[in-house]
């Protein structure tokens, strides 16, 4: 099945929007605005619009996408990290001789429980934001 350019344009400009964290409803108006011009004019998208990432900077900056980036590769970080410093504690609790820059068990497994606290913090904290910007996210 092939896709004409002002479908590949629409698909892409939704894709870009959604990960900026547009609401639902406004990717929809917009992408609908831009097939309806494409549909009427002719024209294409790219010479219209520039490239879907360029619109996209006109309702939501890609500062949006590094902050999506930082929480990403932190949460990564914490997650994982925590997870690795707190089984190390435990294994060291229990004896089997696994030390983590030479730190006590009992520091290990507090510090690892921490980083996963963290980590959830971290992802609870940014999912509540997001909500609340896109309750005030205006077009």
């Amino acid at each position: 099945m092939t896709s004409t350019p002002g479908e590949e344009y629409a698909e892409e400009l939704r894709e870009i929007l959604e990960l900026r964290d547009v609401p639902a409803e406004v990717v929809s108006q917009i992408v609908r605005e831009v097939q309806s011009h494409v549909a009427e004019s002719g024209e294409d998208p790219v010479s219209a619009f520039g490239t879907a990432g360029e619109y996209a900077d006109n309702f939501a900056p890609r500062s949006r996408m590094t902050r999506f980036w930082l929480l990403t590769v932190s949460s990564v970080l914490l997650a994982f990290g925590g997870t690795y410093v707190l089984i190390n504690g435990v294994f060291a609790l229990l004896g089997a001789g696994h030390d983590l820059l030479a730190l006590s068990p009992w520091i290990s497994v507090a510090l690892g429980a921490a980083g996963i606290a963290s980590f959830i913090a971290l992802i609870l904290i940014a999912s509540a934001r997001s909500k609340r910007r896109s309750h005030t996210w205006r077009m």
